[in-house]
């Protein structure tokens, strides 16, 4: 049996992404751990297996967050946020220094004595690394695959793919647009840092930086896919993906509903724009819109999440058929919902999948203009725009979800699919194969 270490980005979506694929894997007796900056332990809490800090030096616990969090503040002056702008960059260099040229990172990979390292594509700097200690690593995606496919628009894009010449042409400018500005916006010297390693290390995997939602390279390795193929738009070439089913942990420890949640028989929408939305102040508004489309809605309950920055307080008394929280369990209040209001992370997508939930879908940023496209295209729900949201529009896509079977319908027939996957040990299976070559 094998050991094996996850690095994720300290975040939920990404972090929650890989309890499947770890499951499975320690359900097959392998030695499984766990490897991030310290805002990464709080998901771990609840779980058997062991943590390590890293990175606490240039990201210790809060401070990421806290600054994305002051950015987004209104009334902000132009010299504060250029500051928080310029501490931003200024940790995520010394971050990519210290992973691909430090003594510190390099010890902590060396002592981990790991016969593989499972390393977030969004952050795949630790696969470089892991070469210098002689350690395998493979990448696992949290969202869908992130390099270039001219099938296939980016993630950031809300594009349908037709089939059209004007279609593809689309989806070359918009691969063209990304090429060209992550040339500009500050990640020259995130290049020069990897030019630089390669020039050190010429024997090292090979990569560019023809990519996108990448904080460094697109390397040419084994890419671990986290969601089944079914949900993804058709691509010109599948080589080194390995799409393992939804990886969804339904078992995950959580919270139990608030209390005061009104029971009944009565339908449940759950609305949450995830961690990044609950950090953005702007969206009070957004939320407002969903408390008044469902006060006018009484058959219909509601269990909104909007963050600590906003705060619950904030709303005053909601109507009764509305509970206004800071956070929810996400996955036992889906177990009993009806419609699900999401950012369209792709974490929050496949658990919704898996537990046969249709979506309104309101991308923020990231990948979930590509996600939210794709239910679109699944007839999985619908999509909106959060900035031009009321509440009659809302209410209409209520209505118009919940009225019209198709859409539950064809979200239990891709429920069918992802359940089959996981059952299956695919995602456990494939990083065996990966082990024994």
């Amino acid at each position: 049996m094998a050991k094996i270490i996850f690095l994720p980005l300290p975040e939920a979506g990404h972090i929650y992404p890989t309890f499947g694929l770890a499951s499975q894997l320690t359900a097959r007796g392998h030695e499984i751990g766990y490897m991030a900056p310290p805002d990464g332990e709080e998901f771990l809490r609840a779980r058997s297996w062991p943590f390590t800090p890293i990175l606490e030096d240039v990201l210790p616990k809060g401070l990421m967050a806290g600054l994305e969090a002051r950015m987004g503040e209104p009334g902000l002056r132009l010299r504060e946020r250029l500051n928080l702008i310029s501490e931003f960059f200024s940790r995520g260099a010394a971050r990519d220094a210290e992973v691909l040229f430090g003594s510190s990172f390099e010890a902590r990979l060396r002592e981990s004595r790991a016969d593989l390292l499972i390393v977030d594509a969004t952050f795949p700097m630790p696969i470089l690394a892991a070469h210098k200690v002689k350690i395998p690593a493979v990448q696992i995606c949290a969202n869908l695959p992130l390099r270039r496919d001219l099938a296939v628009p980016p993630l950031t894009s809300d594009h349908i793919p037709t089939g059209t010449a004007l279609s593809r042409l689309r989806i070359r400018l918009h691969w063209w647009s990304i090429h060209f500005g992550s040339g500009l916006l500050g990640a020259r010297k995130l290049r020069a840092q990897v030019r630089e390693f390669f020039r050190q290390h010429p024997d090292a995997v090979p990569g560019d930086f023809h990519a996108h939602l990448q904080l460094g390279p697109n390397l040419r390795i084994p890419t671990l896919v986290t969601c089944a193929p079914e949900f993804d738009f058709p691509r010109d070439s599948s080589e080194g993906l390995h799409y393992l089913g939804p990886c969804v942990d339904l078992s995950r420890p959580e919270a139990p509903l608030p209390a005061e949640l009104p029971s009944g028989d009565a339908p449940l929408l759950v609305c949450s724009l995830g961690s990044h939305g609950d950090r953005v102040r702007e969206h009070r508004a957004f939320f407002q819109a969903v408390i008044d489309a469902v006060a006018r809605r009484p058959q219909w309950r509601l269990l909104m999440a909007v963050g600590s920055h906003l705060g619950a307080a904030s709303f005053g008394t909601p109507p009764p058929n509305v509970v206004v929280v800071d956070k929810l369990p996400q996955l036992s209040a889906l177990k009993r919902a009806s419609l699900m209001i999401t950012h369209g992370g792709l974490s929050s997508v496949k658990e919704c999948i898996c537990l046969g939930v249709p979506m309104l879908v309101y991308p923020l940023v990231y990948d979930q203009p590509g996600n939210a496209a794709r239910v679109v295209h699944h007839g999985l729900g619908l999509r909106g725009n959060v900035r031009q949201a009321s509440a009659e529009k809302i209410g209409a896509q209520i209505d118009e979800v919940a009225g019209n079977p198709a859409y539950r319908d064809r979200v239990r027939a891709l429920q069918r699919v992802f359940l089959e996957a996981d059952e299956a040990g695919r995602g456990a299976e494939t990083v065996e194969r990966l082990l024994r070559r």
